[in-house]
């Protein structure tokens, strides 16, 4: 699904109306058509209604829905806040629409704010994607007060005050939804840590946007949908252990062998033909009795990689899980990125820090390697940054500078191959417990040997990994999640 521009989304609703011979009120009448019809479908006619409208469309939007309502039987009460002397066009045509049908609107000036009463659920309809300074400080009070009520906060499109293609300072107040119904796509800032965290849940409503138009976009953003399991290769009845690759796995110190353990696991549950862990002297019985399906080779260092000779030629190599940062493991590092240039490789962990320690070793890396740090490591590697969006730049500068596939982890994480962002849609907050990242690493190493591109690999590879997190969940419980149940 394409994550839209605020403009992107003003030309497909143009596009739309030309390519449909449509009014603009008709295409306002098919938005609230889907919000009334969801409304029906999760609230009962119990609930008392506060319909919060704005003087722009995404007010139109909520006084078309407060008709609709009102017409169906549901108690309702609507405010007009005139933060403007004019209203838009398909805000006006639904105000006099409402007017004729008898129903009352109450309009509210900046000093009539304390007027208004909040019922059990209120529809927060004021501003839309149009938002783009803050909003008037009387109304950024009206959405702390209704932050802080009782009430059950539906938000049409976008929380009013949050703007769609910015990062709102501090001392910005939007509204702070428990449902968000949006049109057509999802917006960026429901995905963002430090917004995101204030939308729970949102879900997207098709408005039927002209197809056409959509199929010609071409955005930053992209967000992952089960779909992408259909680029999973489905075996051959001939096939043998060789078809599905090689891999090498290489990792592990003293008391860290348990990351090895995870990442091949998951390696192998993922569908690799053959798998290899190298190690450290002190990891050889653990590795035998915990994994014996993987193949285990050891360096002549007891507690720590040393470099060492691999005596086969490895279809993919993920290296970094529970590894440290000794000076041997990272002179072993380096060898091998000058060893392997053609090889899919997945680096994590302490091969990132050790690459972030020695910066002028990043020209290494082979074309399209997939690094997949941590909130930290990324930092580590990219430097600090300003907010969320700041931070987007950078990670897609340094793997568009460096050719490479970086993941950025968390809620929603994203790939960037330094022209688009695929932005996943699975996982929960289980995961975030130690060795979670260990197993993504067995798994995209796994995908990598078994001949998917980085792209494809990286896309699938953290949908299949949140997948799993979402049904060990259902399974466990969030709080019991370990990592071992994601393999």
């Amino acid at each position: 699904m394409k994550i839209l521009s605020s403009q992107q989304l003003r030309d497909a609703d143009a596009q739309t109306l030309t390519a449909q011979n449509i009014s603009s009120w008709q295409l306002m009448e098919r938005a609230a058509t889907k919000l009334f019809d969801w409304i029906k479908q999760h609230c009962s006619k119990k609930e008392t209604f506060t319909i919060l409208a704005g003087t722009g469309n995404n007010g139109g939007d909520g006084l078309a829905l407060a008709r609709m309502l009102s017409a169906d039987g549901w108690h309702v009460t609507t405010y007009l806040l005139r933060f403007s002397d004019h209203l838009s066009p398909d805000c006006q045509q639904n105000k006099t629409l409402l007017e004729q049908q008898g129903i009352t609107i109450t309009e509210i000036q900046a000093e009539q704010a304390s007027q208004i009463c909040f019922e059990k659920v209120v529809i927060d309809a004021v501003f839309g994607i149009g938002l783009s300074r803050p909003a008037p400080i009387w109304l950024q009070q009206l959405f702390q007060k209704l932050n802080d009520s009782n009430s059950h906060i539906i938000s049409v499109d976008m929380p009013s005050g949050l703007p769609t293609d910015r990062i709102p300072s501090h001392e910005e107040i939007w509204v702070h939804p428990h449902q968000l119904l949006t049109f057509q796509t999802p917006k960026l800032p429901f995905l963002l840590p430090s917004t995101g965290k204030y939308i729970p849940h949102w879900e997207v409503l098709d408005i039927g946007l002209d197809t056409h138009f959509l199929n010609t976009l071409q955005p930053d953003y992209y967000y992952l949908e089960p779909d992408i399991l259909q680029l999973q290769h489905q075996r051959t009845k001939f096939s043998h252990k060789g078809t599905y690759g090689h891999a090498l796995l290489i990792g592990g110190s003293y008391g860290k062998m348990g990351a090895v353990v995870l990442s091949g696991t998951a390696a192998l549950r993922t569908g690799v033909g053959l798998l290899t862990v190298a190690i450290p002297e002190c990891g050889y019985t653990v590795l035998q009795t915990a994994l014996p399906e993987a193949m285990v080779l050891t360096c002549d260092e007891a507690k720590h990689y040393r470099a060492m000779e691999i005596p086969f030629a490895p279809s993919a190599i993920g290296v970094g899980v529970g590894w440290g940062t000794h000076p041997d493991t990272a002179n072993a590092l380096f060898s091998l990125l000058q060893q392997y240039p053609d090889t899919p490789f997945v680096l994590d962990a302490d091969a990132l820090n050790i690459l972030s320690q020695h910066p002028e070793k990043v020209a290494l890396l082979p074309k399209n390697t997939i690094l997949t740090p941590h909130p930290k490591e990324l930092e580590r590697l990219i430097g600090k940054w300003d907010d969320d969006l700041h931070k987007l730049a950078k990670a897609k500068d340094f793997a568009k500078e460096h050719k490479v596939l970086l993941l950025i982890k968390g809620a929603y994480t994203m790939i960037t191959n330094g022209e688009h962002y695929w932005v996943n849609s699975t996982g929960n907050a289980g995961m975030a417990t130690a060795g979670s990242g260990d197993v993504l690493t067995g798994m995209l190493t796994s995908l990598l040997a078994q001949g998917y591109s980085a792209i494809k690999a990286a896309c699938l590879g953290v949908y299949l990994h949140g997948l799993r997190g979402d049904e060990a969940a259902k399974k466990e419980g969030m709080s019991r999640l370990i990592a071992r149940d994601l393999c």
